[in-house]
């Protein structure tokens, strides 16, 4: 679709060759992030976008079909009837219209799920895989007179269906009524949008079509950008082959005793076409336990449990790099870091760098000042992230702090940061905090073994570990020349 200069908000493509990246200095950033908007997670019911990564999560149409809502129920009928369409073209003679409705579905980069690390990228269904779907409703004989009841069979029966492919089928499939979604929650969070224009399925017409949506974007380069509903999303389906496999297809097929055999996938699936039957009993099972059937959240932090057995693990370590000690120690730290101060803050992820040969692992964090000190985080420094950086060392020295405070000399990042070592600070490192501080009105706070302690303690007590945090930071105002 030609940009329309001069209909700014309105259809206008941005390319992002005219202004610097928004998000140039925000590790994983998000679209409130890129607009300065404080959009908390865990009060909005869609996905809060991620511009430079897929998430890890999955649409999950049997979701929609458990649902109460007379409307999910009605998707999962409209994405039915696109695979009846299919299936009505490949058995009645009609294979390349088949293939030409199957050819325009590609899993939707603007709405950023799957598992590509480090990047948001899309593809279409291969010729290969078209051909495997179209060839399954003609030789599967319960098949050929009646549809599917639930899209995820196609993954149990054709090569080169996965997880990702139903959850991009389902995408593509019901990509007008994610768009209607989108704009209604953008209009209620005064998110930027632009007028884009998209392909999607129109179950009247019992074909695709381009229509318009006003969509939020990543300003970077001007792509759209799709909301995720929370309540729609799974790290796997419902119904997925895994599953099949352990408590289907391997108690009836393999020899006693031997069930734990692996057998290709290939063999499976052509058993699966020949015994249809075996996938229908399947299905009726997890029908029948669709109760338990929920969606994921988008992070699950460590029980209590988990968190003093690592907390300990880390003050069994020797300080140092001997025998992988740093490395166990930024693993451990990590964990504990990333659940003990959930919900409070949402991470963010870690990243390694180097700095005069020195190797440098660092947790962050967003910052969307979930509580009055968090909030005060951002206003006096800018933090819109907060960055840990990990040091097994058993004492902190002034090039440690000095590393740190070079990195904080970005104003995406912000003016604050915590470093987390195994002893506090001796008093020269702390009066060269607080001079840095003095002069350059950038604050380094220093995290030790008996703050972890004190992180799980507060846990036990029904507290949240941030206030740990707090408690650091009111210690070190108290320091500051008055």
């Amino acid at each position: 679709m030609a940009s329309r200069k001069g209909d700014e908000g309105r259809g206008d493509v941005a390319t992002g060759d005219d202004e610097a990246d928004p998000a140039a200095g925000i590790v994983n950033p998000r679209l409130s992030d890129v607009f300065g908007l404080v959009i908390r997670q865990d009060e909005v019911d869609f996905v809060v976008p991620h511009l430079r990564e897929d998430l890890p999560l999955y649409l999950d149409p049997f979701l929609l079909w458990k649902a109460e809502d007379p409307q999910y129920r009605q998707l999962h009928a409209d994405l039915l009837g696109f695979v009846d369409e299919i299936r009505r073209h490949a058995v009645g003679g009609q294979a390349t219209r088949a293939a030409m409705l199957l050819s325009e579905v590609s899993e939707p980069v603007e709405l950023g799920l799957g598992y590509a690390a480090g990047t948001k990228r899309g593809s279409a269904l291969g010729p290969g895989t078209i051909a495997g779907i179209i060839r399954t409703f003609q030789q599967v004989p319960q098949l050929q007179s009646a549809g599917l009841d639930h899209l995820e069979i196609l993954a149990l029966i054709v090569p080169g269906i996965a997880e990702d492919r139903i959850s991009d089928l389902t995408a593509s499939v019901l990509k007008r009524w994610l768009a209607e979604f989108t704009e209604r929650h953008c209009h209620h969070r005064a998110i930027p949008t632009k007028r884009r224009r998209l392909v999607g399925w129109d179950p009247a017409e019992l074909d695709w079509r381009p229509f318009d949506a006003q969509l939020p974007y990543n300003p970077s380069d001007g792509s759209p950008v799709l909301l995720a509903p929370l309540n729609l999303l799974r790290r796997l389906p419902w119904i997925n082959y895994g599953d099949y496999y352990r408590t289907a297809y391997a108690p009836l097929v393999l020899p006693p005793g031997r069930t734990g055999r692996a057998v290709a996938k290939q063999d499976v699936l052509a058993y699966n076409r020949a015994h249809f039957d075996t996938v229908r009993g399947y299905v009726a099972e997890r029908e029948a336990a669709a109760d338990v059937c929920a969606p994921d959240p988008l992070f699950t932090p460590l029980r209590l449990a988990t968190i003093t057995k690592k907390v300990k693990e880390i003050k069994a370590l020797v300080t140092g790099r001997g025998d992988g000690a740093d490395r166990k120690f930024e693993d451990l730290a990590f964990d504990v870091l990333s659940s003990a101060l959930y919900p409070e803050l949402d991470l963010a992820g870690q990243q390694e760098r180097t700095i005069s040969g020195a190797h440098i692992r660092d947790v962050i964090f967003h910052n969307d000042g979930k509580t009055p000190f968090l909030t005060d985080l951002r206003d006096l420094y800018g933090a819109r992230q907060l960055v840990f950086e990990l040091k097994n060392v058993a004492a902190l020295d002034t090039e440690h702090v000095n590393q740190l405070y070079r990195y904080l000399d970005d104003e995406d990042m912000g003016r604050l940061g915590i470093l987390v070592a195994r002893n506090p600070p001796k008093s020269s490192v702390q009066r060269n905090i607080v001079d840095l501080h003095s002069s350059k009105r950038r604050i380094i706070m220093c995290l030790d073994d008996s703050d972890l302690d004190l992180m799980v303690a507060l846990l036990e007590s029904g507290r949240r570990p941030i206030e740990a945090l707090r408690k650091k930071y009111v210690e070190f105002t108290r320091l500051l020349p008055k």
